[in-house]
């Protein structure tokens, strides 16, 4: 089972269990989620909230993603081996932006690495998917990088499914 699968399924069901030990006893629970304010999270907060009282934190500044946010390693991976199989809807001045960044030694760090869904083929292969961090994919293409950063998210041919749908490869090699 890939990290994504392993870290979803155990908070479904940490949360499973909190609901179920909440309607049972009096008690009150306080609960910091330390996450993104994306859609996910807020589907979190509403399915809990009436049974726990819930702070929520943005780790922006950290610079962390739900699927990378264990992963500290950071690395160069070549722009030629990334898969982005779905067209990207991009904003120019945010694309501007993010070239004008990238350009300057200075602020080059600040800008976040990308998260790649690393998947071994059956036969030893390594494929690479990416899904998200357009605007930054799109700013280093036309800069024409070499390499961008990104954290490795090690996945599955099922994680893929979740994103591609019945689109997805039948097997890589």
């Amino acid at each position: 089972m890939s990290f994504i699968s392993r870290t979803t399924l155990y908070v479904s069901r940490r949360i499973s269990s909190l609901i179920r030990s909440s309607t049972t006893k009096k008690s009150s629970y306080i609960f910091t989620l330390i996450i993104p304010q994306n859609p996910i999270c807020m589907l979190i907060k509403h399915l809990l909230a009436g049974r726990f009282e819930l702070k929520m934190v943005s780790n922006a500044g950290e610079n962390t993603s739900v699927h990378s946010a264990a992963i500290a390693e950071v690395h160069q991976v070549p722009m030629s081996v990334i898969h982005r199989p779905i067209p990207s809807v991009l904003d120019e001045a945010k694309v501007q932006s993010l070239m004008e960044t990238i350009k300057n030694e200075k602020s080059e760090d600040e800008v976040p690495p990308i998260d790649i869904l690393w998947i071994k083929g059956s036969e030893g292969g390594d494929y690479y998917y990416s899904f998200g961090g357009c605007h930054r994919y799109e700013a280093h293409r036309r800069l024409k990088r070499d390499t961008i950063k990104a954290k490795l998210v090690q996945s599955t041919l099922q994680d893929l499914y979740h994103y591609m749908g019945s689109s997805t490869p039948k097997n890589l090699k």
